[in-house]
């Protein structure tokens, strides 16, 4: 699929670790924090479990956002988005659509993540096809079949 944005990606290091905290701070953290604390040991712990399955994406030398994509255990042939952050300087530019396009293109029949019930990104992945399929607390489980 062609990058219309220039866009570079690369693979998560510990050194990335404020960039990660920061950008789910700003972006995620709002949401979560309306109905439960954010655990910072809790996020760092998971951070060194999974730094190297997170993928950096650049503008040039400036990191502007990063996903976390893999097989979905819970169903065959589905890909889990298990994390998608862009930072709010590049919100809104359509990056969040370029890479949720390719992630279609990735050869899995369906694609599913989950988003809090408050964060507006639910529309946006409405737009884009997604179904929601359950809620468990305050958290959608949502779809897409391709």
């Amino acid at each position: 699929m062609k990058n219309p944005f220039g866009i570079l990606t690369r693979t998560c290091t510990k050194k990335d670790y404020d960039f990660v905290y920061t950008l789910t701070k700003k972006t995620l953290f709002p949401y979560i924090e309306k109905y439960e604390p954010v655990n910072k040991k809790e996020f760092y712990n998971d951070f060194a479990k999974r730094y190297k399955e997170i993928i950096i994406f650049m503008k040039g030398k400036l990191r502007i956002g990063f996903y976390h994509i893999a097989p979905d255990v819970f169903v065959k042939n589905a890909l889990y988005v298990a994390r998608i952050f862009i930072s709010p300087a590049y919100q809104k530019k359509r990056i969040g659509y370029f890479l949720m396009k390719y992630f279609e293109t990735l050869n899995y029949k369906k694609i599913r993540l989950q988003v809090w019930d408050n964060n507006p990104a639910l529309k946006f992945y409405k737009k884009l096809g997604y179904q929601v399929i359950s809620k468990k607390g305050h958290r959608f489980l949502i779809q897409k079949k391709l």
